[in-house]
């Protein structure tokens, strides 16, 4: 645990124009769970964000983010280089805080205990995360980074939720190494900060119970249930606010439809009714049934949700 300081802890999004709706929707379900935290919200963006004047009640603070120094780097994929800007976050923050909890935009928050996650002890890493699903059933899949710098395999995570140290963060030098690592090895970079920051870890990071970044799928949706995760990450295409997300649960989808009718009126609002029948059901249960053996193992670990375990 870090010493005692002045500065705070955060919650932080970095998010642009187009993902602004979906970054409030999330910022508003972390208020209404926390009405008396102890950590501030951001939203950092590399470009100026215009706040709808009706969410001020938020108390949520923007941030400009520039100039990115990934600006030209390779292997940018469809998001550009923007895909990098959490990596600067922890430089550009320092000075007031030396805890931030990241959190990628089309998540929604669906528990309390953000304010106990960011004073969590993080086993003395600079970086604490959720395994990435991958490998919640097979924790021993090698990952094609690891495969193209001849490493053997290592625990794995996905970057859409990260609980920082900024000092260790700062004293690893994370933002110069990720730099060298892109120019260096950008075959090895096949998903973008998530590639470079689990190569930079080399294993050697906090795990996390999956409650903090469920990883909502097709082969995942019926745990949630069991698991009740209070952070619910829409990984893949298929998003709360999208028509190809209508056979994701109503309590889900109604968030971001509210934000979206109530401040964003020239954005289209997804229809909530009638429901979808979820695509491939029997294909998910059989999933499901499958691989509860394989889950149950893996959510024992985490008796605690609030303990953070060293990767193995």
């Amino acid at each position: 645990m870090p010493a005692a300081t002045s500065r705070k802890r955060a919650v932080v999004m970095a998010c642009d124009a187009g993902y602004l709706p979906y970054a409030l929707t999330l910022a508003r379900a972390v208020h209404l769970a926390h009405p008396e935290r102890g950590f501030d919200i951001l939203l950092a963006s590399g470009e100026d964000l215009s706040l709808p004047p009706g969410l001020a009640e938020l108390g949520v603070r923007t941030v400009r983010i520039g100039p990115n120094p990934f600006e030209d780097s390779p292997n940018q994929g469809r998001h550009g280089a923007a895909a990098y800007l959490r990596l600067l976050l922890p430089d550009l923050l320092a000075a007031e805080y030396d805890r931030l909890l990241y959190l990628d935009s089309d998540i929604l928050c669906t528990g309390m205990g953000l304010d106990r996650l960011l004073n969590a002890g993080m086993e003395g890493r600079w970086i604490g995360a959720v395994r990435d699903n991958i490998q919640w059933r097979t924790p021993n899949r090698r990952l094609p980074e690891f495969t193209a710098l001849g490493r053997p395999a290592r625990p794995y995570f996905n970057s859409g939720v990260l609980l920082i140290d900024v000092d260790a963060w700062r004293g690893a030098e994370v933002l110069d190494r990720a730099l060298a690592l892109l120019k260096a090895s950008p075959q090895a970079v096949p998903r973008h900060d998530q590639s470079l920051l689990n190569l930079l870890a080399d294993g050697g990071w906090a795990e996390m119970s999956p409650v903090w970044n469920w990883q909502y799928t097709w082969s995942s949706r019926f745990f949630a249930d069991l698991a009740e995760p209070r952070l619910v990450h829409f990984i893949g295409p298929r998003k709360p606010w999208t028509a190809g997300g209508a056979e994701l649960p109503l309590r889900f989808r109604q968030p971001f439809a509210a934000m979206l009718a109530e401040h964003f009126p020239d954005r289209a609002a997804p229809d909530l009714y009638p429901l979808a029948w979820p695509e491939g059901l029997r294909r998910s249960l059989l999933k499901h049934w499958t691989a509860a053996p394989a889950m149950e193992r893996y959510l024992r670990r985490f008796p605690d949700p609030f303990r953070l375990v060293p990767a193995a």
